[in-house]
């Protein structure tokens, strides 16, 4: 530990099943002091909540011993000979049980020395449960309460933040793990021990906070998931991101040398612009100001981040409720050919004859995809039509299955159903619930394996909390410029000219767009309305939803949220895309009028870079 220089933490993972060979990666070519990763997601946060009604051993994610077993134990041979620091998330529901398995993972071989904590304090499903928490709404639909939802709660958990994490590593834990903390919070706290940062030192924690959600998502600042992928070179095996973080909280993105992928202004500025609110990114110990972020290139995948404010945290912290939703089932059919459009209606008219709409909480009928004229094959021309059902009552399942059956045999002329009819069998499904609570009730507690002892930490004091939670700002363009003074236009799709990135929310989708020509820029401002984005969403706009719009000035970006859009979240959406992450590609594959000057511009850009 050497405080006068940036701590390098990388990031092994991004998901569930994401990065089984980066723990061994990043300790062999990485030259980190510490390692942390991300698992959980609403969705599986729903599924570890149904896990524990059957298995109550488990509830945690067991990814992380895959990736300590990388190479048969080296990645773990490498983390104790190191003595590299890791912190992640993936204790879920249940951090002593995967807290215990890591231990005796390495105790299995032969390695004794690794101290390995678990922090407790986000699970307050009993204090849920029996309605000690209050009055608890819903966090998007303000007139909504938990009320008599209690019954089916299966889970409800506080995103915690860094405090359990430091006082983890001052008692000398070497392996962290926590349940639900923040995505961010496992770098914060790393950074935060590291430097010494005080509680109210806002400025710095900020700074940590935006390079842990830059590199949170793992690949997704390398190359992954990104609209420029052309650009990048060797886009398999990438070399997963690593953040250095300064005294001052200023940050560079980087990655290990020799490993595929990229570190650009653009990748990160996807990443930056990836599943936010808005100009505020709240945390439970700082509030961050993210609408002042710089990203500037100063070597070869070496990006630095400056320009974060930050300000003390909110009173509340949010709250994630896992309610037993009921059961759900689905299948898809497919057509080939003429009048897709005709016979898919036939379908729902044969199959909604058979239905009591009144059984079902949600049942869909939406077509995926269309049939070109003169197709080559008869996958060209193959359309899905994807059928969905949600029920409190297991035997509406029963029906849904008759429904589809029984018209079979008298469908349209080439139906056929996808061959895995196991999907029609019966699931519990999870319904999302977030709402808040005060932070100054959620104390928090580290244990050790092996030791009795536990360590408290109190929860935030009053007083170090700012008043109320700021409001995201919602805004068009301050001086838009007329369109036609950008001169002559081609009609083409808008990501010949704009970058983007989607993701969710919740039940939101977020937008970030940006172009990468400061001569653009004023376009992007004028062009991209809170009513063009209603414009550009087509039909898939309905009169319920809402759009938040903000600007990203330096780094040239409008960024929207469309509420709604993916219904109650991830884990109950009968949505296709429930997460969102193709929302933006959407957008970004609709026909408008670009200035034809700023697109030779950005599309000569392209050639230059593109590696295609």
């Amino acid at each position: 530990m050497a405080p006068n220089r940036p701590i390098r933490i990388g990031n092994a993972s991004g998901a569930i099943g994401d990065g089984i060979d980066q723990v061994y990666r990043l300790a062999r070519d990485g030259d980190v002091d510490a390692i942390t990763a991300d698992y959980l997601a609403e969705f599986n946060i729903a599924w570890k909540a149904i896990e524990l009604t059957t298995a109550p051993d488990k509830g945690y994610e067991p990814g992380f011993l895959d990736q300590l077993a990388w190479q048969d134990g080296a990645a773990a041979k490498l983390i104790a000979r190191k003595g590299i620091k890791v912190v992640h998330d993936g204790g879920a529901l249940n951090p002593e049980g995967l807290a215990k398995k890591t231990d005796e993972y390495f105790k299995s071989l032969g390695i004794q020395g690794v101290k390995v904590a678990w922090v407790n304090g986000d699970d307050v499903t009993k204090s849920v449960k029996e309605g000690k928490l209050g009055k608890l709404m819903h966090l998007d639909r303000k007139e909504v309460d938990l009320g008599e939802l209690r019954n089916k709660v299966l889970a409800a958990n506080v995103y915690t933040g860094m405090t359990g994490i430091v006082t983890a590593l001052e008692a000398g834990a070497q392996i962290v793990i926590c349940g639900r903390c923040c995505d961010a919070s496992p770098v914060m706290g790393l950074a935060a021990w590291w430097h010494r940062w005080k509680s109210d030192d806002y400025q710095e924690l900020a700074g940590s906070l935006l390079a842990g959600h830059i590199i949170e998502c793992g690949a997704y600042a390398t190359g992954g998931n990104f609209c420029g992928w052309r650009e990048v070179e060797q886009l398999h095996h990438v070399g997963y991101p690593i953040a250095e973080i300064s005294a001052d909280g200023t940050t560079v993105i980087t990655k290990p040398e020799h490993t595929n992928g990229a570190v650009t202004v653009d990748t990160c500025k996807a990443q930056l612009l990836y599943e936010i609110q808005g100009p505020y990114y709240l945390n439970p110990d700082v509030t961050a100001r993210i609408d002042g972020a710089q990203l500037e290139q100063i070597g070869k995948n070496r990006v630095r981040l400056t320009g974060i404010n930050g300000s003390a945290p909110p009173p509340t912290s949010k709250l994630a409720i896992c309610l037993l939703g009921g059961w759900q089932a689905e299948i898809a059919a497919y057509c080939a050919g003429l009048d897709t459009k005709e016979k898919f209606a036939l379908m729902k008219d044969q199959v909604m004859r058979e239905i009591n709409m009144a059984d079902f909480t949600t049942f869909s009928m939406e077509v995926y995809g269309s049939s070109p004229p003169d197709p080559k094959t008869q996958q060209e021309c193959t359309v899905m039509l994807r059928m969905f059902a949600q029920s409190e009552d297991k035997d509406a399942m029963l029906a849904f299955r008759r429904a589809i059956f029984y018209n079979g045999m008298q469908g349209y002329c080439g139906l056929h159903l996808g061959m895995d009819w196991r999907t029609m069998e019966p699931k519990p499904y999870v319904k999302y619930f977030p709402s808040l609570v005060p932070s100054v009730g959620v104390p928090l507690s580290v244990h050790f394996v092996g030791s009795s002892q536990k360590h408290d930490v109190p929860a935030k004091k009053k007083s170090e909390c700012a008043t109320q939670v700021p409001l995201q700002p919602n805004y068009e363009a301050q001086q838009p410029r007329d369109l036609a003074s950008f001169g002559s236009t081609t009609r083409r799709p808008l990501g010949d000219l704009v970058f983007g990135r989607s993701g969710d929310k919740g039940g939101n989708a977020n937008i970030g767009l940006w172009v990468r020509d400061r001569k653009a820029w004023p376009w992007l401002q004028s062009f991209l309305t809170s009513k063009k984005v209603i414009e550009l969403l087509g039909d898939d706009w309905k009169d319920s939803y809402s759009v938040e719009r903000c600007e990203f000035e330096d780094i040239m970006a409008v960024h929207v949220v469309i509420k709604g859009l993916l219904q109650e979240g991830v884990s109950s959406s009968s949505v296709l895309d429930g997460f969102g992450k193709s929302v933006g590609e959407f957008v970004r594959a609709r026909f408008v009028d670009l200035p034809t000057q700023l697109l030779e511009s950005e599309q000569r850009r392209r050639a230059q870079k593109g590696k295609l």
